[in-house]
Formats: structure tokens, sequence, C-alpha cells
């Protein structure tokens, strides 16, 4: 999940978390001990989980009253987790390449704009041309 969503902000107890879960208290900090899942802390050091956690602690109550070991679990975990990460890191990087792209179109309407005259009306593209050759900066390679 990216970074920065709403289920990503840390609001809930471990009371809510328990009541949302059906969890004991016990086993929500034992996960925690496991890596399963890492919740926020207060400046008191108070756990503070949010909605992902929550949906995460969840769907590890799912795959174990499935039969799935707590080691199964983990490496489930674990290759999703890079999974997303890729995922989110591929989303950046194409986010940046984005950027990049518009910022060398942008560059290169800007340095083309102060060359290129608009073809609309002749007196105006007479009147550069002309201003440009007396200030030494038009085509000179017909003037030798």
């Amino acid at each position: 999940m990216k970074s920065g969503s709403h289920s990503d902000q840390p609001s809930f107890s471990i009371r809510v978390v328990k009541e949302s879960t059906g969890l004991t208290e016990r086993r929500i900090r034992y996960y925690e001990t496991l890596g399963l899942l890492a919740p926020g802390r207060t400046q008191g050091n108070q756990r503070l989980y949010s909605q992902a956690d929550i949906d995460r602690l969840k769907y590890i109550k799912t795959l174990l009253d499935h039969g799935v070991t707590l080691k199964e679990v983990r490496t489930q975990l674990q290759q999703e987790d890079t999974a997303a990460h890729h995922h989110d890191f591929d989303e950046v990087e194409r986010d940046a390449d984005s950027y990049f792209q518009g910022k060398l179109i942008a560059r290169r309407s800007d340095m083309h704009r102060d060359s290129l005259y608009p073809l609309m009306n002749r007196q105006e593209i007479m009147r550069r041309l002309a201003r440009d050759h007396k200030d030494g900066n038009g085509d000179t390679k017909g003037d030798r």
C-alpha cells in the first residue's frame, strides 16, 4: 500500500484492534515480536495501529485458521511486502520518468520558441529577421 494513504495512519489502540480482529492482546504483541507487523508508537511508547495493520492481522488469522504455519505466514507476508515494495518503487520510477520527460519537453520548447517565428504575420517575420541580421544573430552563411 502506498505510504501516506489513509489506511496507513496509526490511530487505533490495541483494545480496538483486539475487538476488530478477535485476537488477544498477547497474540497481537506476539505477532509484532515475530516481525509480522510494526505498529506506530506514541511519544509515550503506546502502540497505535493503522487500518492496514488491522487488515494484516485479519489476514494472518485467516491463514492460520486454514492450517498455514507461522513460518509459512511470515514467508508469505515477506513475499507480498517485497512485491508491494517493488510495485511502489516502479510507480515512483515511472513518475520520475514522466517528470523528467516533461521537463525535457518544456526545455526543448523553450529553446525553440525564441528561434521559431510565428507564420501568421509575414510583416512580423520580416521585422524579426531584419532585427536579428542587424544584431548579428542571423544566418550569415549567405553574407560571405
